[in-house]
């Protein structure tokens, strides 16, 4: 259970964070079909919520990451075929472009923070974190009660910010948000057990293996081998694939396969692009290859994605903010 004297409010944090901040010019969260648009400020990729409404949001995406904290209640997730029942005070990440649910108990608030990567992509180490974030994550004091209470100091510092009124709110926010994902991924390096004389933390080693992920990121679409892959990091084939599953906690393959099924959900996001070019340019070998690797990673069909993320429909009545 995690410890509400963390993550609780004061009764005027409560009261403050019902009102968004000048900044944001609409209220408003609009559903075409169910791509989610956000309202966020100019020269801003962030949204906040204080969130205590009672009804649901159906299945909707965006292209933004999302982090919940529920703060009194429970509340519950549908990605996919999952469904995770969050406890008060977790720490629950939705990675950006994933179909998704929510249910809101009869009464309960918590924290709602929806915001774009652009900013980190650009940072060395950014790979490693995007392969951590390709699958929803849960943070909890259990698990973990140092890691937990680092991260969750972070998350309400993140809402101080925002609903604050600094010259450089801004900066204060991107240094909590790079924190929490510096944190979050100097927790997952090496999360698999590794022997004593492990020299996964060793920086000469860190550097040389982000320089692969960095050559993946660039070189995804075309015909990569394991053995390349080592030769340039320098080191032996058998040496380089025990460092890279204890550094990505994925085989060299299975990184690969998930750089590749990402970029392949960006590009089915353009309705006349035809599958068969979708799987050339994400560097499946073949079409059958593409459809079998991705149903089994999205439990859908490219198609099926496709037609998921890009049907018409009505601007969906929950999507609204709490007033």
């Amino acid at each position: 259970m995690n410890p509400p004297e963390i993550y609780s409010l004061s009764p005027e944090q409560r009261q403050k964070y019902k009102v968004q901040p000048d900044m944001v010019p609409n209220g408003d969260r609009i559903l075409e079909g169910t791509h989610e648009h956000v309202q966020v400020a100019k020269n801003s990729s962030m949204r906040f919520w204080y969130n205590v409404q009672s009804a649901s949001f159906s299945s909707h995406w965006h292209t933004a990451l999302e982090i919940i904290m529920p703060l009194e209640g429970n509340y519950v997730a549908h990605i996919l075929s999952e469904t995770y029942v969050l406890d008060p005070g977790d720490i629950f990440i939705i990675p950006a472009g994933t179909i998704h649910s929510l249910e809101a108990p009869a009464q309960g608030s918590r924290l709602i923070y929806i915001f774009e990567l652009n900013l980190l992509s650009q940072l060395p180490g950014y790979n490693y974190i995007q392969s951590l974030l390709s699958q929803p994550m849960r943070i909890t004091y259990d698990e973990d009660p140092e890691y937990y209470t680092e991260e969750a100091k972070l998350i309400l510092l993140l809402a101080e910010h925002y609903w604050g009124q600094s010259v450089t709110k801004e900066m204060n926010l991107y240094a909590c948000l790079l924190s929490f994902f510096a944190k979050l991924g100097e927790k997952n390096v090496g999360s698999i057990p590794v022997s004593t004389g492990s020299t996964i933390k060793n920086s000469s080693v860190v550097s040389q293996l982000s320089m692969v992920l960095d050559y993946i990121d660039e070189h995804y679409s075309e015909n990569m081998t394991l053995e390349q892959a080592a030769q340039i990091a320098g080191f032996s084939k058998f040496y380089f694939t025990r460092l890279f599953k204890e550094y990505t906690n994925h085989t060299f393959y299975e990184y690969l396969t998930e750089k590749r099924i990402h970029a392949a959900e960006q590009m089915l996001l353009v309705p006349k692009f035809p599958v068969t070019d979708v799987s050339i340019q994400a560097g499946f070998s073949s079409l059958s290859s593409f459809n079998r690797t991705f149903k089994r990673n999205k439990g859908c069909s490219p198609t099926e994605y496709r037609n998921l993320y890009t049907q018409g429909g009505q601007q969906n009545v929950y999507l609204r903010p709490n007033r």
